[in-house]
């Protein structure tokens, strides 16, 4: 059964290790400045109690909001989490008015792509040597409907 509920502190350590298995991008602090600016975006989903994925989501500005992360720890992908993660933070965002929303995907994930794509993102543009190692980003968007 999967639980998509607001991050807690007690959080933190699951959060680090799943983040750390996926992307190993991000700087650990990066999620505690997010717990105590937009906690209301900040969603864990846990499977069978044990914390198995999570989404960062916030506004940019009046109209966009934006995805920094969604990630499941490997162990528990395939079975709905993601996309009960996406479905949560879009929920939350469509309740603040926001109209649309962007997120970055590395070029060569093409699995994330395509799960966003089946979510209805599209990819609006590139963002040149986005990440650390220098990879290029799409940047995906959505239009989000009301």
């Amino acid at each position: 059964m999967i639980i998509v509920r607001k991050f807690q502190p007690e959080d933190f350590s699951s959060v680090i290790e799943i983040e750390k298995k996926v992307f190993d991008e991000h700087d650990p602090f990066y999620y505690m400045k997010f717990y105590e600016t937009c906690s209301e975006g900040f969603l864990v989903a846990e499977f069978d109690g044990i914390v198995a994925g999570f989404v960062v989501g916030y506004r940019v500005s009046e109209k966009t909001g934006r995805i920094f992360s969604l990630a499941v720890n490997p162990e528990y992908q395939n079975l709905g989490i993601g996309g009960a993660l996406l479905n949560e933070i879009m929920r939350l965002l469509r309740e603040n008015k926001v109209y649309e929303v962007v997120l970055e995907v590395r070029q060569s994930n093409t699995r994330a792509k395509r799960f966003y794509e089946r979510y209805g993102f599209y990819v609006a543009g590139i963002s040149e040597r986005y990440y650390n190692d220098g990879e290029n980003a799409y940047l995906m968007k959505i239009r989000l409907r009301y």
